[in-house]
Formats: structure tokens, sequence, C-alpha cells
């Protein structure tokens, strides 16, 4: 079969293989002067003048869209109602407390400071009921103030010796206050026991009771989620920590807990967050990840059930348009606040961020409308979808933009939690922590550096604030001087060098060295230490743990981390004031050398001559 081609074809086949040149002419007005101001002015002239210019600046141009009237919003509700701090049992938790109080709060122990900051306390009651004074000498008799402030310590010194004599351990007396005995508590067995009389032993209890009282109004203590726990005696070294907060994680120094929302049935699955990384400055949305699938029961059921596991929200509005400092206006001859000059970004041809932040102000900044959609405080939302009706009357449903699968790489969405499940489809949630957010800064009671040492292959944990018996954090490098000092070298003949198999370093700096994690040659974590002849760590973060005490090696970077404990104070939204002895970490400043040596070779000097 033969194919026949005609001429035409042939010429243009042709006329293609041929170079060819192409220009653009630009069709430009040609202006009668070269002065611009008038046109720039705007003048207003009559009204064909106004819709000649406003057809010049293309506000004619029509766009197939419409403004929305009205909205209509369907979201789930799911509130939480129970909470697991670190590896102890769930607790029932609502709002009535901040979430921040429930899981750093820690449980006082005994100092000089607590101890006389009770004991006027009670004191003051004891005016306030007409109470005899007489009876100060009975109590400082039965509660001696026993503390011994360290000899560097010289605030907690002097406050040791002024109220020597005058005033009683309150902690003591706070704790037979509290400890049944019989018909009554310690304390007013120990009245009866000294013979007072009815109508004494009727005022101490009711002063009693009100000390009582007002020390769990005025701490939140670990256990907050119960009744408010009485500071205890500092353990021993080397004894199990009872003053910790449950959700703190020694080896990873940091937060850890989990909260639920209540089971839809028996069994179900829950919505369970998780906060494993928490680090004591602020909780918000972004610290939580949730799992869809998880499951938190109570050990106990509670006696007042919880609200429903999942409540339906239909509320509407009308859309409010997006305003924001510099935005143009809609029409021409408005004027303009000119707060935010778009024009005069400083960016070049690859500033992408620059070029979207220009053009969403200047072009598509009246384009964005707002819905204030209101939402309980310790609540799982899901917003279920938004029915938007235009000015046309159309109603137009919109999905939120992260629906679908993960691997759909279109989805992208802000404000939601993450789920810890690979598996699971992706979700819409978003949870309204019940927290206080940041809280100004107050001075550490105790502050500790862990720092790397590359020279010598250490951690080390610098004591830079200690606690002091007056109730606030004083200086370690003050803490760690000694009160005598070393004998001086007596060399041996005429010898001329001397062996030194070590140096030594400040007493509040204590080192964690590296060693195996069990069944792994590779892998190593840090395990507390003692330099020899060192006192030891002053701190409560140093010496809460029993040993061996390990600190994981991926939580210690070459930068370092700062833990800090202070008291933290905030005012719910109640108007109840909570405080609470917390911690935060953050991050350090580098690397440091501890100057430690061994296996020296020293010059002696030789002695003066005559």
């Amino acid at each position: 079969m033969a194919l026949s081609v005609s001429p035409t074809t042939l010429v243009m086949k042709e006329a293609y293989r041929l170079p060819t040149i192409t220009a653009y002419n630009r069709l430009e007005i040609t202006p009668r002067n070269s002065d611009f101001d008038r046109s720039l002015q705007a003048e207003i002239r009559d009204a064909l003048w106004m819709l000649t210019r406003q057809w010049q600046l293309g506000e004619f141009e029509g766009e197939d869209a419409a403004s929305p009237v009205t909205a209509l919003i369907l979201g789930e509700h799911t509130p939480v109602d129970r909470v697991g701090l670190g590896s102890s049992p769930v607790q029932p938790y609502d709002d009535s407390l901040p979430l921040e109080a429930a899981v750093e709060a820690e449980q006082l122990r005994d100092n000089l400071f607590l101890a006389v900051q009770i004991a006027r306390y009670f004191v003051k009651l004891m005016v306030l009921k007409s109470v005899n004074m007489s009876f100060l000498t009975l109590l400082m008799d039965a509660y001696k103030i026993d503390y011994h402030p360290d000899a560097n310590d010289m605030d907690g010194q002097q406050l040791n010796d002024a109220v020597q004599g005058r005033l009683f351990d309150g902690c003591a007396l706070l704790r037979d206050c509290t400890t049944p005995q019989g018909a009554g508590t310690v304390f007013s067995a120990l009245l009866n026991s000294k013979g007072l009389s009815a109508a004494d032993l009727a005022l101490f209890d009711g002063i009693s009771v009100l000390l009582t009282e007002w020390y769990k109004r005025t701490y939140s203590q670990a256990g907050a989620l119960a009744p408010a726990a009485i500071p205890t005696t500092a353990p021993t070294p080397g004894s199990a920590a009872s003053s910790l907060s449950k959700a703190w994680e020694p080896a990873k120094l940091e937060y850890t807990f989990d909260l639920a929302c209540p089971p839809a049935a028996a069994g179900a699955a829950q919505k369970v967050l998780n906060a494993d990384r928490f680090d004591g400055l602020g909780l918000d949305w972004y610290s939580f990840d949730i799992n869809t699938n998880g499951q938190m029961p109570l050990p106990q059921v509670p006696v007042n059930p919880a609200a429903p596991a999942v409540v339906e929200n239909l509320v509407s509005f009308i859309p409010t348009p997006v305003a924001f400092k510099g935005m143009p206006n809609p029409r021409f001859w408005m004027m303009e606040d000119n707060q935010t000059d778009f024009g005069k970004i400083d960016t070049s041809a690859t500033g992408l961020l620059h070029l979207l932040l220009a053009e969403f102000g200047l072009i598509y900044g009246n384009d964005w409308f707002m819905l204030p959609y209101p939402l309980n405080m310790n609540t799982i939302c899901e917003l279920k979808g938004l029915l938007i009706t235009d000015v046309f009357g159309e109603h137009i449903l919109i999905d939120a933009a992260g629906s679908g699968t993960d691997s759909n790489w279109q989805r992208w969405a802000m404000f939601h939690q993450t789920d810890t499940n690979p598996d699971a489809a992706a979700n819409k949630l978003f949870y309204l922590a019940p927290a206080t957010g940041q809280m100004p800064d107050n001075d550490p009671l105790e502050q500790v550096n862990f720092l790397r040492d590359e020279v010598a292959s250490l951690v080390w944990a610098v004591e830079d604030t200690v606690p002091s018996q007056a109730g606030k954090g004083v200086s370690g490098n003050a803490m760690a001087l000694r009160t005598t000092t070393p004998p001086p070298f007596v060399p041996a003949g005429t010898a001329a060098i001397r062996y030194v198999l070590g140096t030594t370093v400040p007493d509040n700096w204590i080192p964690f060295i590296p060693v195996h994690m069990a069944g792994s040659d590779t892998e190593i974590q840090f395990q507390r230490a003692t330099m020899p002849g060192a006192k030891g760590a002053l701190g409560q973060i140093l010496t809460e743990n029993p040993p061996p005490y390990y600190i994981s090696e991926e939580e210690i970077p070459r930068g370092g981390v700062i833990v800090s404990r202070s008291f933290k104070r905030a005012r719910w939204f109640d108007g109840r004031t909570y405080l609470w002895l917390g911690r935060t970490k953050v991050t350090g400043k580098g690397e440091g050398w501890s100057n430690l040596k061994f296996d020296q070779i020293v010059d002696i000097p030789a002695p003066p001559g005559p």
C-alpha cells in the first residue's frame, strides 16, 4: 500500500527547517508629560470620572465567587477525665486544677524556713483565738527546732540563731495535727497528756484544723489530685525518694504523663494523649501526641459518672473578614493606615517566603474570613464539617484540609495532634489543654548545669544554685568552699619532681561516668559517681534517687542542659491561686572543662636560698 504526500506538506516541512527570529513588541501608553503627581492624587470629579477610574483599576471585572453570609460548624467534643503520672496508677482529673500543678507539684520536705512559716501562722491563729500565750513554752518543748544549716549557709545560720528559743518546729506540729490517733490526733493526745482544760483543748483543735486548711490552700504538692500532702522529713542518702513528682523521669530529666477521655463503652478504645517530653516550660496543644486506639482504665469506678464520651456541638456564625495592619482596602478611594508597607520587603527572586507573604497581603488579604469557634478547656475537639451559605443562596460543605489518608501528599493541617499509631487514619483532633501557659520566671531554689567534658570523658552536674535552710537558693560555689586546707606538700629528700595521681574539682561538681547499658557493647548511659573526699551533692535533683542513678546518654547533648527547681504561682480561671514547686529544663551553655588531670609529673620548686 503506497502513501501519498501533498506538495503543501513538503513545503511546510522545509519551512520549519529554516531558522527564524521571533520578536515581540510591547504596547505602551504615551504620556503627555513626565509629571504623574496629578494622576496619583486620585482627584474626585463627576460620576463618570469615578466610573472610569474604577474600570481602569479593574474593579468591574467579575469573578465566579460569592461572599459567605452564614456558617454552620459541627464539632464533636470529648472531655478528658483521667490522668496517669509516670508509672503511677491512673487517677480522675478535672480542670478545677491547672494541669501543670497536677503534673509538676512536688511534696515539700522539712526545712527551717517552712518550719518557721508554719509556726508563725500557728501563733497568729493563737492570737486571733485569744489563746493564752504561755502555751508557747509547751510547744517549744514538745517541738524543738533541730535543723543544722551548713557552715557555708550564712542565711540559714542567721535564721536558725534568730528563732532558737522563740519558736517551735511547725513542720513536726503540722504532721501531728494530721496524724490520727484514737478519736483525735497525735497533737490532741499530746495536749491532753499535759492536763489542759476542755476549753483549751477545744481551742487548739479548732486552730489545728485552720492550720491544716491554710497549708493545703497555700501549697499544691505531689498528689494534688487527692488531698494535699503534709511535708515529709528528708530521706536518708541512698533511700528511695518520697518527694518526687510522680511524673518526673530522672533518667530523662523531663516529665512524662498521659491523659485520656472516657470510653464510649466498657473495654472500648479511648483517645489517649501522651506527653512524654514535657520540659516544664508551659503546656499547649503541641505538647501532646494522641493514640486513638489506646486504653487507660480507672482502677476504681468514680462515684459520680463522667460526662458523655462524645458531645456534638452545632453552632452558627456570621463570617468576619480577617483584618491585619497594612491590609490594602478593597476600594480605591478609601484611605489606608500605612502601618505596614509590603512594597518595602527586602527580598530577592529566591526569597519564596517573603514573596508569598507580600502576595498574601497585597492580593489575597481580603479573601479570608474568621469564625470564632467556642471550645471548653480540657476537651478533645474534632470538626466534622463546615457548611457555608453564600450571597447567592448556595450551600457549600467544606471539609478539613487535613482529611484523607496519610499517604495523600496534598494533605495539609495545623493545630492537630499527631497520632502515635502509624497505621491509623489521619485524624483532625485538637486538644485544648487546661494549662496556664508561660509563667514569669522565679528565682531558682536549685539549679544544676549538666555539661559534657570531652577532655575527661565525663559529664559534670554542676550545682550552680543549692537550696538554703532560709528558703531560697544560694550559690553552689560558695557552699562548696572548704573550711580546712590540705597540709602543705613536703618533698622527700632532695627530689626535684613528684608524681600526682590526680587533681580534684570543687565539691559542687558531681561526676557522671559513661557505662555500658545492660546487654549492649555499644550503647552507653551516664552513672552518678562521687569524687574522693568530696562532700557530695547538696541539692535534691542529684540526691533524690537511690544509687545507681543513670541518665540516658541522649538526654545530655553537646550543648548540655540546665535543670532548675523553683516555686511557680498561677491564678486559675475561677480566681484561685495555686503555688507549687516544679522543675524546668532548658538548653545549656556549651561544653566545659573541669581541669581534671591524672598521672602527672610536677616539678618541685627549689627552696629559697639564704
